[in-house]
């Protein structure tokens, strides 16, 4: 296995992960990479991160490749999630001289999911020095979990922030220069939109915590996809300061799943109107949709417009699901509409509406269904209704 160079003295370990397609639910079909780190000082050696279970051999494999397993001194855990911390006993018993830190939330995090397993505490600010290269901390608590943690190598100028700026890609490049920006910095988006969205506030501190500590970074190395290097850095921040605020731009992302092709039919005129006035707009069939890339593109949208026929007294499944995966993200300060179809009776519209409204979104719009399918006069007016709602949106600060 090969391990690659990040800068004269930090290595890539990691593990590639070319056939998950599945992460929390989240639909993954570039797969995922468990980054990890070696930092080679002269008295010591750091590998930061393990890795998932299954590929503590993968690891292990590139480690060897660069230094015998026994002259590892530390061991850094910044995350106890088990893509990251899973193999972490098997590692330790692989390297039984290496002293492991992890933040005082991830030193309990470790005992609790490893059945007592012990690990020191590392505290802001503290430093390990492995020889002309040094080790500093940073815990971030709920960037994503309690126990999250930054860790920063001045001499390099590398950050190594666990899950922040990361992607769910699988790649034989390890920079995002060498895979594509654009590409990459989308994967950043999808990322973000379906991992971190709930999570804004602690974000927000986060980068403000960044800027604040002087940390001069030429590199930041996540521990999922691509690492970021030169000018990119600049336009990751940039990207996480505007996610972490919240801020968005006049666009509707439009969700539906149809039955007989009428509520597809409404979607599609009411693209077209939103369009018309002026505003970017994005259609999905949830049955044919990945929904880790529609809720992407809610990212930065100010509304949903969430379209289902009634099916036994209620919306769609699909759209049910969707609506409870969104319940986790939480995207809040948005706009939002139903609309679809009917035969005997109604019911859909109201089942959405109660949980977008229980989610968060704001709703000052009335439903819009038409009782089997759309003639000319309900495509009218569910493109006036389409208009007002794009012009709402673009009055919305």
């Amino acid at each position: 296995m090969r391990a690659a160079k990040v800068t004269d003295n930090i290595w890539w370990v990691g593990a590639i992960d070319w056939n998950l397609r599945d992460f929390h639910g989240f639909e993954t079909p570039q797969g995922t990479t468990y980054n990890c780190y070696l930092v080679m000082g002269d008295t010591g050696i750091a590998l930061v991160d393990t890795t998932k279970a299954p590929f503590v051999s993968e690891l292990l494999s590139r480690i060897e490749s660069v230094v015998p397993l026994e002259k590892i001194t530390h061991i850094v855990v910044n995350h106890v999630e088990p893509d990251h911390n899973g193999g972490l006993p098997e590692v330790m018993a692989a390297m039984p001289q290496a002293r492991v830190v992890a933040s005082p939330a991830g030193v309990k995090g470790v005992a609790e999911y490893h059945n007592g397993l012990e690990v020191e505490a590392v505290k802001a600010g503290d430093v390990i020095d492995l020889g002309g290269r040094t080790l500093t901390f940073q815990p971030m608590s709920m960037v994503h979990w309690p126990d999250s943690m930054f860790t920063y190598c001045p001499e390099e100028r590398v950050l190594m922030p666990n899950d922040a700026f990361g992607q769910h890609v699988s790649s034989d490049e390890r920079f995002a220069s060498e895979y594509g920006l654009d590409a990459a910095f989308h994967e950043l988006g999808v990322y973000y939109a379906n991992i971190l969205l709930p999570l804004g506030t602690a974000i927000d501190k986060a980068i403000t915590k960044v800027v604040e500590t002087g940390w001069e970074l030429d590199v930041v190395a996540p521990s999922h996809g691509l690492i970021w290097r030169g000018e990119e850095i600049g336009r990751v921040i940039e990207s996480y300061q505007r996610w972490g605020v919240g801020e968005k731009r006049d666009k509707i992302v439009i969700a539906y799943s149809t039955m007989w092709g009428s509520t597809a039919a409404l979607a599609s005129r009411i693209a077209d109107a939103v369009g018309a006035a002026g505003c970017e707009v994005v259609v999905y069939d949830l049955a044919v949709s990945p929904i880790a890339h529609v809720t992407a593109e809610l990212l930065e949208a100010k509304a949903l417009l969430l379209g289902s026929p009634t099916l036994h007294h209620g919306m769609l499944y699909r759209v049910a699901g969707y609506l409870q995966y969104l319940a986790g993200l939480k995207p809040t300060g948005r706009l939002a509409a139903t609309f679809g179809s009917y035969g005997w009776s109604k019911g859909a519209e109201k089942q959405m509406r109660a949980r977008l409204e229980e989610i968060g979104f704001e709703m000052p719009f009335d439903d819009f269904t038409v009782k089997y399918r759309p003639g000319d006069d309900d495509f009218s007016s569910v493109a006036e209704w389409a208009t007002g709602i794009a012009e709402a949106v673009k009055d919305k600060q």
